[in-house]
């Protein structure tokens, strides 16, 4: 995987999905039902069964969409319009934060209880804010500062109303 590189791929799709514990990606239903064909019982999970078995299944596009998003808002938070000033060691850190980044969103779409009265509520401590604390820090060193505007005071030597007392 090339570090400075963005666009979206199974790499990053694994690095979002390695911080949701059991999520998977929809797979396509198997032509052939019958992939055992020893007969017996196998001891491996098939693909199908960790389908079923899975904490939660999402789309490819909702996984894309996830971190895209997450990208644009990372950028916005760091004052970036790119990487590309970044070495390969800080781009990968940059798009690990990212990632995180995606993985809260898609946390928080999903982890949503409903209280007493019939209102949406969140959790006070959930992973998802975990997770996305843990991306705002990563992404700390990378904010681009910007010098809005200078102003100077000017010392008055009024000795009614002296500038600094």
């Amino acid at each position: 995987m090339i570090f400075n590189d963005v666009t979206y791929s199974s790499d990053i799709e694994l690095m979002v999905l390695s911080n949701l514990d059991g999520w998977v990606i929809e797979k396509p239903p198997a032509k052939d039902s019958s992939s055992n064909k020893t007969g017996g019982i196998s001891p491996f999970m098939t693909s199908d069964e960790i389908q079923v078995k899975a904490n939660k299944v999402i789309t490819n596009t909702e996984c894309q969409f996830a971190y895209e998003e997450a990208l644009d808002l990372a950028y916005m938070h760091t004052n970036r319009l790119n990487i590309d000033d970044l070495s390969s060691v800080e781009a990968r850190a940059f798009i690990r934060a990212v990632c995180k980044w995606a993985a809260s969103n898609l946390w928080n779409k999903y982890n949503i209880r409903v209280n007493n009265e019939d209102m949406e509520d969140t959790y006070v401590q959930s992973y998802g804010g975990l997770l996305y604390k843990s991306a705002l820090k990563a992404l700390q060193p990378f904010i681009v500062q910007r010098v809005v505007s200078m102003s100077s005071i000017n010392n008055d030597r009024d000795d009614d109303y002296p500038a600094w007392g």
